[in-house]
């Protein structure tokens, strides 16, 4: 058994972590819980700081070369800050990843959680797991055969 309670972002319920299971990846997370991974990828700073620097250096560097030459030496010079600035640029990654995790309980305790289940997925463009449900049950006769309209 786990020591890891989970909480339900929609309801509050808590349910302790249950046995780990290593082939989904979602370690001792209940039966009948659901993980909600945001994952979001934006600009590092570092490395957003790092080419305003080099464009700065480029721009104070071309300011020092005569006019006529501005046009030749331009790639030069670009070249020389690119190396200058080669090994910070290596370590430093273009994109930050930033990761939320949330737990949703299971939609059948209660109607209540089964609607705001349904609710976040709705809002998120998923069809709804209990209209699913209901339209698999409409859609038959109780002989089996489909209902005409």
């Amino acid at each position: 058994m786990s020591n890891y309670e989970y909480e339900c972002a929609l309801t509050g319920l808590v349910a302790q972590g249950t046995l780990n299971f290593d082939r989904d990846n979602l370690d001792d997370l209940p039966a009948g819980w659901t993980e909600v991974r945001l994952s979001r990828r934006v600009f590092n700073p570092k490395w957003v700081l790092i080419q305003q620097v080099k464009t700065a250096m480029v721009d104070g560097l071309m300011g020092q070369v005569p006019e006529q030459l501005q046009e030749v030496q331009r790639i030069p010079v670009q070249l020389q800050v690119d190396a200058q600035f080669f090994h910070m640029e290596e370590g430093t990654p273009v994109y930050l990843t930033e990761i939320e995790t949330v737990y949703l309980a299971p939609s059948e305790l209660s109607e209540e959680v089964g609607e705001a289940y349904n609710q976040a997925r709705e809002m998120l463009g998923l069809e709804p797991l209990a209209e699913e449900e209901e339209e698999e049950e409409e859609s038959t006769s109780p002989e089996g055969e489909a209902e005409e309209d």
